[in-house]
């Protein structure tokens, strides 16, 4: 893709890319700053149910409360548009029906992320999720529909799953064995699986984060919705239940991923999974010697001279197994990538090209009986796991995002994952109903099938 070049033509024909972004939260406020640099983009329209976020994001970026108009009504707002006024809205149920070329949904609020990633593609409306907790639910059927209409449904670039995802193709393209990706947050530097708001309060003031979303990362919650992003996008499927996830700098990558049988952890080659940072003396999280913030890819290069290649270049590796790794992940950067990949070459960056290979499940982070409420990722009672798709359907393990506000109807004893006998799930929801469209037509991805789908 010729970035530069297609944005200036487009700057040149005075034809900007129309970009409408739901949720003007601190992720998607960094990618509206960034778009707001480049030639051939325009914020169009910013969607938050807290208006007043919006109209901050643009203020940011010098544009005057004044010039804005803020609207509900369609009409209006695409009259707007056509007057080259941008628009706030705290309706996202209505960004399918403006004229904007392209929705960024970047909420992570699974219900909101399938209902206006559904209403996009029925309005033939390229859709962009930096929501990926909606895409571990239902991207499968998502991406079929989208093909069906034409368009383009994708998980951001600049994301681990986006930057992932490129990493695979080209290092798999190039003709290297991909042995084991994945990510290396600095939350992980204080990994706690029963992490909660309450005990995670004290680190979330001080980092001027919401404490339900620090929970996500410290409990693995975040990290096993990703893989499973990534897993789906490139047939590599987990090694086990919840991967393995050890501690692991740049020396120590090579050395534990790799086949048990050289040493390392792995029963198989070619999967997803983590790394837990090296600490300091001090107990602070080493990003000198680890990956964190970035992503990894170990690879197998069986070729002698290939293996010459590498070591000339100082690549860090363990007998044929080599680390290639990027120390950082730049999604509020990166996402007009996707943006402009969508509206100009009509390509997505991340699908899950390999269908219903890895399931996201829960885990019950304390005991509960029948009458309680299941208070989903970054609460009080379960957290999030990942497996293979087949295995969870055959276990009848209920998928993480559909565990919001559900009703415990058994009980369920701690670490043990929650099945559909444990609990009644909401059934009023588009996501639901996505669900169980995507159940009865995708079915989940065999072992057998997977190698032959890679061949």
């Amino acid at each position: 893709m010729e970035l530069r070049k297609l944005l200036k033509a487009r700057e040149a024909a005075g034809n900007p890319i129309r970009v409408g972004w739901v949720g003007a939260g601190r992720m998607l406020t960094g990618a509206i700053t960034q778009t707001a640099q480049m030639k051939g983009m325009w914020n169009a329209v910013i969607c938050d149910l807290r208006t007043e976020n919006a109209v901050r994001a643009y203020e940011i970026n010098g544009v005057s409360r004044d010039d804005l108009i803020i609207s509900n009504d369609v009409e209006e707002i695409n009259a707007a548009l056509d007057a080259g006024k941008s628009v706030v809205t705290g309706d996202c149920k209505i960004m399918s029906q403006i004229n904007v070329d392209c929705v960024v949904e970047g909420t992570g609020n699974t219900n909101v992320g399938a209902e206006v990633a559904y209403r996009c593609i029925m309005n033939k409306k390229h859709i962009i999720m930096l929501n990926v907790e909606t895409d571990v639910v239902i991207g499968p059927v998502l991406h079929q529909m989208a093909k069906s209409a034409g368009i383009v449904y994708s998980v951001s670039s600049g994301d681990e799953p986006g930057l992932i995802t490129e990493l695979v193709d080209r290092w798999e393209g190039l003709g290297f064995e991909i042995v084991a990706v994945g990510k290396t947050p600095s939350s992980l530097g204080k990994l706690d699986y029963d992490a909660t708001p309450d005990t995670v309060a004290e680190d979330a003031k001080e980092l001027k984060v919401n404490p339900h979303f620090l929970v996500t990362f410290r409990d693995t919650t975040k990290t096993a919705i990703e893989m499973t992003s990534i897993s789906n996008a490139t047939g590599l499927p987990v090694d086990k239940r919840g991967m393995h996830g050890p501690v692991s700098g740049v020396v120590e990558m090579a050395q534990n991923f790799r086949l048990k049988s050289e040493g390392g952890l792995l029963d198989h080659i070619g999967v997803v999974d983590y790394a837990v940072p090296l600490k300091n003396p001090d107990g602070s999280v080493d990003f000198v010697n680890s990956v964190t913030p970035g992503v990894f890819v170990v690879i197998r290069a069986k070729h002698p001279q290939m293996q010459a290649d590498l070591q000339y270049f100082d690549v860090e590796h363990t007998g044929e197994y080599y680390t290639l790794y990027t120390p950082y992940h730049l999604v509020t950067s990166e996402i007009p990538l996707s943006i402009v990949r969508a509206v100009e070459e009509n390509e997505p960056t991340v699908v899950p090209t390999y269908g219903r290979l890895t399931e996201v499940i829960g885990i019950a982070k304390k005991d509960m009986m029948p009458g309680d409420i299941v208070d989903g990722g970054g609460g009080f009672t379960v957290y999030a796991s990942n497996d293979w798709a087949y295995i969870a359907k055959e276990q009848k393990l209920v998928p993480f995002g559909l565990l919001d506000h559900a009703k415990v109807i058994a009980p369920i004893k701690k670490g043990e994952p929650v099945t559909f006998d444990h609990v009644e799930v909401r059934k009023d929801t588009v996501l639901y109903h996505l669900r169980e469209l995507q159940d009865s037509l995708i079915q989940p991805t065999m072992p057998e099938e997977l190698k032959e789908m890679k061949k």
